[in-house]
């Protein structure tokens, strides 16, 4: 379906973004104006991209290539997730060297924070990572299973989360969001649930578990919450997006849409024949439209759209969502 609609919500496909020029993309942050940043994490391609995605399809450009910023930088890197921070620079998470890289908002190198342990502002693994408002970085610490709250100078706020499956404890978390209200939510990724905090730590909340019906999870890998409530969880093994309200009531289920190449494809595509003509001689092009293993959703707010970021098939698809929507009515 291209409009997905349900509880008063209508989610219109709008494009998709992508191509072999975004291999091994596994996360995006929204920056400046039409800025995007994306993590490519793959064997030979690893690096981090700025991109400015317009409104209309096809105006999407690279701007910047951290890698051609930083000659060698990512040899040695396995860089995870992205977050701009109110400074406008530019942090990610590195799971191989156990810290965060801070950039500037052109993809210059600045200086780490964190190193690898299970004491303060040190890592295991990081993942996923946001910023709340006050100004502090969220970071998902998968393998020490908690969150860490730092300052952008690398200084230790406050921490939560132990291994296990209780109220609180994680199991290799991953993708991390922040609600308007200062609520956390946290992708507890191996438990196949979300977990809701206060802004200070606190458990509120959980939803879901493992399975393939509507409201569970197989490996939720992100969530995101846009300005109405909303929450979208990155059901990954379950090759979809899940949509509730801000009381964890389903409200729909988003599979891909993504009828069209992207501009970077499309590209590609007709510059190689024999690519051409083999995508010509499948019986359908039905299952490229579909996500496969999404790792990583984010909302919009300035232009009500949500992206999902669609890692096996190296693109973003993306949805407006609208408010005003009504379906047509026809006499045939």
């Amino acid at each position: 379906m291209l409009t997905t609609s349900a509880a008063g919500r209508a989610y219109d496909f709008s494009h998709v973004v992508g191509g072999r020029q975004i291999t091994g993309i596994v996360n995006l942050a929204f920056g400046e104006n039409d800025d995007v940043y994306i993590v490519k994490k793959a064997a030979g391609f690893t690096d981090v991209l700025k991109l400015t995605i317009g409104e209309m399809p096809d105006s999407e450009e690279i701007a910047a290539t951290f890698s051609e910023v930083n000659e060698g930088f990512f040899r040695e890197a396995w860089p995870a997730c992205v977050a701009v921070g109110p400074d406008s620079r530019v942090y990610v998470t590195d799971e191989l060297r156990h810290l965060v890289s801070v950039f500037d908002a052109d993809g210059l190198f600045i200086n780490h924070i964190g190193e690898r342990g299970t004491g303060e502002c040190q890592f295991d693994r990081p993942s996923g990572i946001v910023f709340n408002s006050d100004g502090n970085m969220l970071v998902v610490d998968t393998l020490n299973h908690r969150v860490q709250e730092l300052t952008t100078d690398g200084v230790y706020v406050n921490g939560w989360g132990s291994q296990g499956a209780g109220e609180g404890q994680f199991e290799s978390p991953w993708g991390i969001a922040v609600d308007g209200e200062g609520a956390v939510y946290i992708a507890d990724h191996k438990n196949h649930r979300v977990q809701k905090f206060d802004r200070s730590g606190s458990f509120i909340a959980s939803f879901g578990g493992h399975g393939s019906q509507v409201g569970e999870f197989d490996h939720p890998s992100d969530v995101a919450v846009d300005p109405d409530g909303d929450i979208y969880v990155c059901d990954w093994v379950n090759n979809r997006v899940q949509v509730f309200d801000s009381d964890f009531r389903f409200i729909s289920e988003l599979g891909g849409a993504a009828i069209e190449l992207s501009k970077w494809q499309k590209m590609y595509v007709r510059g190689n024949p024999d690519v051409h003509k083999a995508r010509r001689r499948v019986s359908s092009l039905e299952p490229e439209t579909r996500f496969a293993l999404p790792t990583g959703v984010k909302f919009d707010a300035n232009r009500s759209r949500l992206f999902v970021v669609d890692s096996q098939r190296w693109r973003i698809q993306i949805f407006d969502k609208l408010d005003s929507y009504g379906d047509p009515q026809f006499n045939i």
